[in-house]
C-alpha cells in the first residue's frame, strides 16, 4: 500500500502558489506525534512548504523516534534543551548533541534520535528543500539490518 503524506505536507500555512509573509500564531501550528511505538516524538510544525520545513520536536526521557528516518533534503537540528543521541543505522555512526549544539544530517542520511537521559530533549529542526519525496513518503522502516553502535 503506498504511503499517503499528511494533508499539511508542502502546503502549510499556504499552498506553494499563495506564498506571502505570514505570521504563524499558536493556533496555526500543526501538532502531531511521529512514530508507531509508545516512545514517540512530539512535534510542533511551524512551516511545511515546497522548499522548507521547520518545527520543534521533543523526545521524552528514555524515548526515541521509530522508525528510523531519512529525508529528501538536508536537515539541521539545533538542541534547545537536553542531550540527543543520534544514530545512523546504515553506517553505525553516533553523535551526542547537547543544548546549544547543531547537527547537520545530509539528504538521504538515515537517522534515529534517542534520549538516554532523564530530561526531555527539545530540538528545533529545519529541512530544505523537501521533508519527504511526495511519491515515497516517509520511511515505514529502515530497509537494512542496523549496525551495532556504542553510545559516546
Amino acid at each position: 500500500m503506498p504511503f499517503k503524506l499528511e494533508d499539511f505536507h508542502g502546503k502549510h500555512p499556504f499552498p506553494p502558489s499563495e506564498k506571502k509573509p505570514t505570521l504563524i500564531t499558536r493556533d496555526k501550528i500543526v501538532t502531531f506525534a511521529y512514530g508507531n511505538k509508545p516512545h514517540l516524538d512530539f512535534n510542533w510544525l511551524f512551516v511545511s512548504t515546497d522548499k522548507l520545513h521547520v518545527g520543534i520536536y521533543q523526545i521524552p526521557p528514555g524515548g526515541r523516534f521509530e522508525p528510523s528516518d531519512v529525508h529528501a533534503g538536508d536537515e539541521l537540528y539545533y538542541i534547545l534543551k537536553g542531550t540527543l543521541t543520534m544514530f545512523n543505522p546504515e553506517t553505525g555512526d553516533v553523535h551526542k548533541v547537547s543544548k546549544g549544539e547543531v547537527l547537520l544530517i545530509p539528504k538521504d542520511g538515515w537517522h534515529q534520535g534517542h534520549n538516554f537521559t532523564d530530561e526531555v530533549v527539545t530540538i528545533l529542526f529545519a529541512i530544505a528543500p523537501l521533508m519527504w519525496d511526495p511519491e515515497k513518503g516517509p520511511p515505514l522502516e529502515f530497509p537494512g539490518k542496523p549496525k551495532l553502535y556504542k553510545v559516546p
